[in-house]
């Protein structure tokens, strides 16, 4: 990609190596760009690939173990004729779509999700960062091929090189923990420049993309609303946003809160396998190796292929049969045209109902739709979503090209412009407090509710939420939301650290408990986010004694925890007072 003159040049005093990996379920692209004082920054993508038969920025996320645990294969290297062989000749086990394995429990599935089985002590974590890894070593073996000084320039920036991962909108904190340490373990980064691994949403980094492509510009309207919708190999993220300027630079909100659905191409795929399954029980074809390489044709040819209108379609088999009944010729096994849409029904369906939530949260503003991903770029798919914004009165534009993967560009630009300045809660935080206890109130005398006395004497009742964000509320990327807490300490207090557990309601008004009754499960809706760990020692310091009336000598340590949400990462940190004035201290967001 060429310098993009929008853009001023780096006003950086010495050169920086910012690298993007896009990470999906069934393709993986990384992008880079080398930030030299006083020059305009440029986009480049790995266009070069082990084993790739044409250059394609776009390589499968798709790997080989042997029986060891041992990574033999990566990316186009599994659909290399010959390592295919090996790898049958010596029972490699094939990998892939294992980035849905980190999905959160609360996302939704369209129907029953069959992943292909992974290597027996293999996890996923181990895969991701094996793939990473191979990663590194390709952007490694590109920039020190290319440049004339490739070698000086990776072993001098590598050490301080940022990393930015993309991930579907309903990723959260866990997930990026995860591909954190996965980075770190890949070698990308070492433990203590965790922080340098960035996280930016794929729908977010593709509207960038969009932008930068040029290919929108006539969409990007100072006061305009469009909607964002990544069609991936697993998910797909649906985001509103409005345009509040142009020139001199690109500047974004959220008009909606990003969604992300279990609706992407793998769904076709499934749908699709189900049918071969079914239609060739009984025949020499009826086994899972011969069944997966009728897959792949169907993946790289039909699926891509079919359009709308297209009344029939072929799949090759292994062989030269002719079966009539089954609708075998010579080896190609007919499809109708109503059955290809029977594949395609199911993430069709859920894309519309998410486009049709995102127009009508974003206050029916919107009159453009930006599609990306591989499953936007099906002629089939395409053309019903385009016949989908005819019905609502809304443009559809598909920018991405055949051999770009927009959502690597896009981070970069992320990273480099700091485009969107705030976005919308997609659920509710909060946390959990203690109240006073309230005989009059009917929730708080429910059978099973724990009644404790606090250090003061005083009658208590726990587990009740607060809320920090409400859902759909417009976050500044700047602002940060406090809470206020008090925790009574003793006169021979020696341990000072405390943590504090967010939590996230998803559904429309959170109960005021968090539990139900006497037991220890959260109600459904509510989710563990994360725990925020401080140290209270300076606070308690500052915090005079008070005596109860049973003679207890305590501190009643008042402070906030101050949390950022506007970002794609929770940042956290503590605030108090000192002799009137505000003070803050660190602290951690960990994840389970």
């Amino acid at each position: 990609m060429a310098a993009d003159n929008r853009r001023a040049p780096y006003s950086g005093s010495a050169r920086k190596l910012i690298i993007s990996i896009d990470v999906g379920t069934t393709f993986t692209a990384t992008s880079f760009c080398l930030l030299q004082p006083g020059n305009v920054p440029k986009f480049e993508e790995i266009l070069r690939w082990p084993k790739q038969a044409t250059p394609d920025a776009k390589v499968p996320s798709v790997l080989y173990y042997d029986r060891s645990g041992r990574p033999k294969a990566f990316g186009a290297e599994t659909e290399d004729e010959d390592t295919v062989i090996e790898a049958e000749e010596n029972g490699w086990t094939r990998v892939e779509w294992w980035k849905l394995l980190l999905r959160p429990a609360h996302l939704p599935i369209i129907r029953d999700l069959v992943l292909p089985p992974l290597p027996t002590n293999v996890m996923v974590d181990k895969i991701f960062a094996d793939h990473l890894r191979y990663i590194k070593d390709q952007v490694k073996a590109y920039i020190t091929s290319t440049y004339g000084s490739g070698n000086d320039i990776w072993d001098s920036l590598s050490q301080t090189m940022y990393i930015i991962l993309t991930t579907p909108n309903g990723w959260e904190g866990s997930q990026q923990n995860r591909m954190r340490q996965a980075a770190i373990n890949a070698g990308l980064v070492d433990q203590a420049g965790g922080r340098r691994v960035r996280f930016v949403t794929e729908a977010e980094a593709a509207v960038l993309y969009a932008a930068d492509s040029g290919s929108v510009g006539d969409w990007l309207i100072d006061g305009g609303h469009l909607i964002l919708c990544d069609c991936g190999g697993g998910t797909v993220d649906i985001t509103g946003y409005k345009i509040n300027a142009v020139k001199p630079a690109l500047k974004l909100e959220e008009s909606s809160a990003s969604r992300c659905y279990l609706a992407g191409a793998v769904f076709v795929t499934q749908a699709a396998k189900g049918f071969f399954k079914d239609r060739l029980r009984g025949t020499e074809w009826d086994d899972e190796e011969r069944l997966q390489r009728i897959v792949y044709h169907f993946d790289r040819n039909a699926k891509k292929k079919f359009a709308e209108g297209d009344t029939v379609c072929y799949v090759q088999l292994d062989g030269h049969r002719t079966i009539p009944n089954l609708g075998i010729t010579r080896g190609r096994l007919k499809i109708t045209g109503e059955e290809m849409e029977s594949f395609f029904a199911a993430p069709l369906q859920q894309i519309k109902e998410g486009l049709e939530i995102a127009f009508e949260n974003g206050g029916r503003l919107a009159d453009k739709v930006i599609l990306v991903g591989g499953l936007a770029s099906s002629p089939y798919m395409f053309s019903k979503l385009v016949a989908w914004g005819k019905e609502f009165g809304i443009s559809v534009s598909r920018p991405d090209g055949p051999t770009t993967k927009a959502v690597a560009n896009g981070a970069l630009a992320w990273h480099l412009d700091s485009s969107v300045g705030s976005r919308i809660a997609k659920c509710h935080y909060g946390i959990s407090i203690w109240v006073p206890f309230d005989e009059k109130n009917a929730e708080h005398c429910e059978q099973g509710r724990v009644k404790t006395i606090g250090l003061d004497g005083e009658p208590r009742i726990h587990g009740v939420w607060s809320g920090i964000v409400k859902k759909n509320e417009k976050i500044e990327v700047s602002k940060e939301f406090s809470s206020s807490f008090h925790v009574e300490m003793t006169a021979a207090a020696m341990n000072f650290d405390h943590k504090v557990t967010v939590y996230a309601f998803r559904r429309l008004a959170p109960p005021t408990f968090l539990r139900f009754p006497g037991k220890h499960t959260l109600v459904p809706g509510y989710d563990v986010i994360c725990t925020v760990k401080g140290d209270l020692q300076n606070c308690y310091h500052a915090t005079r004694y008070t005596t109860t009336p049973t003679d207890v000598k305590l501190k009643k340590v008042k402070f906030e925890v101050c949390l950022g949400l506007g970002e794609t990462e929770i940042t956290a940190r503590l605030r108090w007072k000192e002799n009137g004035e505000t003070v803050y201290g660190p602290a951690t967001v960990a994840y389970d």
